[in-house]
């Protein structure tokens, strides 16, 4: 298992990295536009099961509240995928830009979420530094 340190690094190499691929994706076609989209939906998927499956077996570990979590961001998904199916043939102007605002609303939702993910990630990391700094103290006192 990755350490704190390679965790945080890698979360902070993939956001910094969203700007740049964002910018790009908007100059592509719309057919690799689509595939792109696939391939990031089956990626947050396997996220998602692995998630749950480091969820499931550690679950006397880990709080309702991340299971809760977890859970909520699937029906999220979940109705998200559904709308962008439901509206995918949409071509008229008006249905598209709805679509749009719509999706550009869900992403910027996600955003913030994220933002708050990583603000809880900060808090356990830093609680979990301290948690180890306090135990080494206290191993050290107790071998004078």
């Amino acid at each position: 298992m990755p350490t704190l340190s390679e965790q945080l690094s890698d979360l902070a190499e993939r956001v910094g990295d969203i700007e740049a691929r964002i910018e790009a994706f908007k100059n592509e076609q719309k057919e690799m536009r689509e595939r792109k989209v696939a391939a990031i939906r089956a990626e947050v998927k396997a996220s998602q099961d692995r998630l749950t499956s480091a969820i499931l077996e550690k679950r006397g570990e880990i709080s309702s509240a991340w299971a809760q979590f977890n859970q909520s961001m699937e029906a999220k998904a979940d109705a998200v995928r559904s709308k962008i199916v439901a509206k995918k043939e949409a071509i008229d102007l008006k249905r598209a830009q709805d679509r749009a605002d719509h999706l550009e609303f869900n992403a910027a939702h996600a955003v913030g979420f994220a933002l708050v993910a990583i603000e809880d990630a900060e808090l356990a990391v830093a609680e979990a530094i301290d948690a180890r700094l306090h135990a080494d103290e206290l191993a050290k006192s107790t071998d004078v």
